[in-house]
């Protein structure tokens, strides 16, 4: 450790990853029909003048793909470099599952490739088509007629898949009968010597388990079925490299000895197991389709060693969600912060991994589109005069992804969803910002709308929860004995319980919040003046004054300066993002750092008109803000600054401060008052659901 500022502190487009995929509800072109965009015709706008058409703008964003569920690059970087192992992973970002298990069923699998073609198959072993045996490297065909049956003909070429084969007919069957089968029933077993080839232009894609005919409003489609286990063998190393596995610290355990990046792939494989199972009968005549629209299958050629590991590691489990297999999504890369929906937004820490072997170039990406471009993509605008975000969903940088995104112009104002306006300009992500553009309107900042059913616990000395906004109480100590007086609260991840903690250190739980342990029994040298939960809400930290740090339930224990001497007591900490870290910090604005937690800067060199009295963590981990007793704010790393108190005009002091995902920030002053900066709502900037009374007894807030 070293000495700084009077205080002590520790101080290219993947291949494999696709780019959009895994719609909530899909239909594909070669498939089932297309989704429409979401275009909404607004009255037309007065256009001032005509801007160049190659006049550029410049979008900047993060992340490739929808952005929901895990991140591949993310939990890459969780398991290589945050040491999470599988299960920990999967909770991370689908915190409202648990693991299940499902049997090894069938599933059938559109090959998209072959949509609208005939049939034609072959294989290196004797096999059947329609129940009639066929010699090895004999081609067949299936042809639909135009009463819906199936023509079955055999080539007299022996050499397997041919470019321009003579066919013979072996007959018309239904089309439940028109099914190539290998000539074993044991599909994990086949090999290249006795699985089904599709031609394809004159070359041979290896699958297990047999193709089968479909029709699709009068067009053929091809159908591979096989057990959902050797199903995910052509599945995992196609969504994320094979090769992952070899990353990371090698470890022992008594599944044997591998490398951490092992994890990310077992994770891969919990995920598209349950993805795959959870919508059955998708398209009435298949499960699911091969392309990125559902998830990536490669046939045996995908298959690899590392993924067939993860996969035999993890047979079975799956991921529930009020009891049924949980369509679990995923994407390339979530650019530091996942899409929210289904399952919980959350801060994707790892997204921008860059080590040996394995670099996340899109968690920022920049790219220039021309007004021209946008017109092409959206004619019904006519001459672009202004591009205007309407509403973000305020999760991380610029206010969080774009939610909906207005165009004006000669034709009108066109609103379309900011995933709409990134797929019709090919941008990676709707989480973007954009710049430039001479002579038009651009307004790219938009404040985040998803937040303003934020609500707000308010906790008293006496132990009394006062809701603000949707804050829910779940319980208080209010006319209750307390030995000593409340000092802090802390919500549950999943904002559904809280803890009150007293001065020595006796914990009260409500809600879903459990009790891990307390020292209300201990003889303490300091007062308790804060805590902290852990991500996933199954522990928390205690901190005293003298910066002795009690650690329960799967909190675990970093460090401490409970052993030196200060220059100013400690009046707070905050946890890292991954829970394997915390900052503490003192009333002169040093900062303490220890686990993971980096050091970013202090005031504890400056001379403040106030004392610091609380802290928050940026969204990422990645800075931090500090709030003086006055209202000062002090940000340090990405923290950025949104506002203080003003300068007069309030009583009370500040006491503590909360942060939003967006960045936005609350600061509680002892009087009872809350200040909203950046993405916080105004709509909560009064002290109206708060008792006078209970005004002058607040000591701390929690965001929910």
């Amino acid at each position: 450790m070293s000495y700084m500022g009077g205080s002590l502190r520790y101080y290219k487009r993947p291949s494999k990853l696709q780019i959009l995929r895994r719609p909530a509800v899909f239909a594909g072109a070669g498939i089932a029909g297309l989704l429409p965009n979401s275009l909404a015709l607004l009255k037309a706008s007065p256009v001032s003048a005509t801007v160049d058409p190659s006049t550029v703008i410049t979008f900047t964003g993060h992340g490739w793909g929808h952005g929901r569920g895990a991140g591949q690059y993310g939990q890459l970087g969780y398991a290589v470099i945050g040491g999470y192992n599988t299960n920990q992973i999967l909770e991370h970002y689908y915190s409202n599952t648990t693991i299940g298990s499902a049997p090894n069923s069938p599933i059938r699998v559109v090959i998209s490739a072959n949509s609208g073609n005939d049939i034609v198959a072959t294989s290196q072993a004797p096999f059947t088509v329609a129940g009639t045996s066929v010699p090895a490297n004999t081609e067949v065909r299936m042809h639909r007629n135009a009463d819906g049956t199936w023509e079955i003909d055999q080539s007299s070429n022996t050499t397997g898949c041919a470019t321009n084969p003579t066919w013979s007919p072996i007959g018309t069957v239904s089309e439940a009968q028109a099914i190539i089968a290998p000539s074993t029933t044991n599909y994990a077993t086949e090999t290249t010597s006795n699985a089904l080839a599709l031609c394809e232009g004159g070359t041979g894609v290896l699958y297990r388990g047999t193709l089968s005919a479909a029709d699709y409003q009068g067009s053929p489609r091809t159908v591979n079925t096989l057990d959902v286990e050797d199903y995910l063998r052509g599945v995992v190393a196609s969504e994320s490299p094979a090769y992952w596995a070899t990353l990371g610290a090698t470890v022992t355990t008594a599944a044997g000895t591998f490398q951490t990046g092992l994890y990310a792939l077992e994770a891969q494989a919990v995920e598209a197991r349950s993805y795959a199972l959870s919508s059955p009968n998708q398209f009435g005549y298949a499960d699911i389709c091969d392309s990125p629209y559902c998830q990536v299958y490669g046939g045996m050629a995908a298959e690899n060693t590392y993924s067939d590991k993860a996969i035999a590691a993890t047979a079975g489990e799956v991921l529930l969600l009020n009891g049924q297999i949980a369509r679990t999504e995923f994407s390339s890369s979530t650019g530091g912060y996942t899409a929210g929906g289904t399952f919980p937004a959350v801060v994707d820490q790892y997204d921008s991994i860059c080590i040996p072997g394995a670099c996340n170039t899109n968690h920022t990406w920049q790219t220039s589109v021309t007004v021209s471009q946008i017109e092409s993509a959206f004619p019904q605008v006519g001459t672009l005069s202004s591009i205007t975000v309407t509403s973000r969903d305020g999760n991380g940088d610029y206010g969080g992804r774009v939610t909906d995104i207005t165009l004006g112009g000669s034709g009108g104002s066109v609103s379309v969803t900011g995933s709409t306006f990134a797929a019709n300009l090919g941008l990676n992500s709707n989480f973007f910002t954009f710049s430039g553009g001479a002579g038009l309107a651009l307004s790219p900042n938009a404040v985040a709308t998803a937040n303003n059913n934020v609500g707000l616990n308010v906790a008293t000395s006496d132990g009394a929860i006062i809701t603000v906004g949707s804050g829910v109480s779940y319980g208080s100590m209010q006319g209750h004995y307390l030995a000593k007086p409340i000092v802090g609260v802390a919500p549950t991840p999943d904002d559904k319980g809280y803890w009150l903690v007293a001065s020595d250190g006796g914990i009260f739980s409500f809600g879903d919040a459990q009790f891990y342990g307390s020292t209300g029994a201990m003889k303490l040298n300091k007062p308790i003046v804060g805590m902290a939960a852990t991500p996933d809400g199954k522990g928390y930290w205690l901190v005293a004054s003298d910066g002795g740090i009690f650690s329960f339930g799967d909190a675990k224990f970093y460090g401490s300066t409970g052993a030196m001497k200060l220059n100013k007591p400690i009046v707070g900490m905050a946890a890292t993002p991954d829970g394997k870290g915390y900052w503490l910090v003192a009333s002169d604005g040093g900062i303490f750092s220890f686990g993971d937690a980096q050091f970013y800067g202090s005031t504890g060199a400056m001379t403040l008109n106030k004392p610091i009295v609380g802290m928050a963590s940026s969204p990422t981990g990645k800075g931090y803000w500090l709030v003086a007793s006055d209202g000062g704010i002090f940000t340090f790393g990405d923290a950025t600054y949104q506002g203080s108190m003003p300068a007069s005009g309030y009583s009370g002091n500040a006491i503590s401060m909360a942060a939003l995902p967006n960045g936005g920030y609350f600061i509680l002053t002892s009087d009872g008052h809350l200040y909203s900066f950046g993405g916080a709502p105004t709509l909560i900037n009064s002290t109206a659901t708060i008792a006078p009374a209970q005004q002058a007894s607040a000591v701390g807030v929690a965001v929910f």
